[in-house]
């Protein structure tokens, strides 16, 4: 009855380790198209607003959700109070500051984190151009994720449930 009682408990905790990192690929892939959104929008407003950077990034972190908002809204603090500041390093230095809140792969989280070179460029056709190569990446890393997400979900799924399996063949 003990051992019954393991095996079971085992089975539920190689299920739930198989839910986790599924809902970690789901996360990763729900973030990866909202900084797709976030560049796009970024470029709308760069584009079409022509209020003061802070200003801008107070906007448009009213309409992004969590996380992504978040660094907007601190980005945007931050320039507000130090007008002098290295643009680009700020940037990064807000997107370290929020990055165990992200769930983005190396290549996504540098696609966010070279998204603040935008603000330094002083033509604005440079500044769009950056923020398109951003888009056009983001989009590739997107599909590219998209097509193996089934795989990897497989993957898996596979390997919790065979670790469990075989830690249940040695409880037995």
């Amino acid at each position: 009855m003990l051992k019954l009682s393991g095996c079971i408990l085992i089975l539920l905790a190689s299920s739930g380790m198989a839910y986790s990192f599924v809902r970690g690929l789901r996360l990763e892939l729900r973030q990866m198209e909202q900084l797709l959104g976030l560049l796009a929008a970024m470029e709308g407003e760069i584009t079409y607003s022509r209020c003061p950077l802070p200003d801008l990034l107070a906007h448009l972190a009213g309409r992004q959700s969590a996380p992504f908002g978040e660094i907007l809204a601190e980005a945007g603090r931050r320039m507000g109070d130090n007008q002098q500041a290295d643009l680009p390093l700020l940037w990064k230095s807000v997107c370290a500051q929020y990055k165990r809140q992200l769930a983005l792969t190396g290549e996504s989280y540098q696609v966010l984190l070279r998204a603040g070179e935008a603000f330094s460029y002083t033509s604005l056709e440079s500044a769009l151009q950056m923020l398109r190569f951003g888009q056009k990446k983001m989009d590739f890393l997107l599909k590219t994720r998209q097509r193996e997400f089934d795989v990897r979900r497989k993957l898996c799924c596979c390997l919790c449930y065979t670790a469990g399996l075989g830690s249940m063949i040695l409880l037995l």
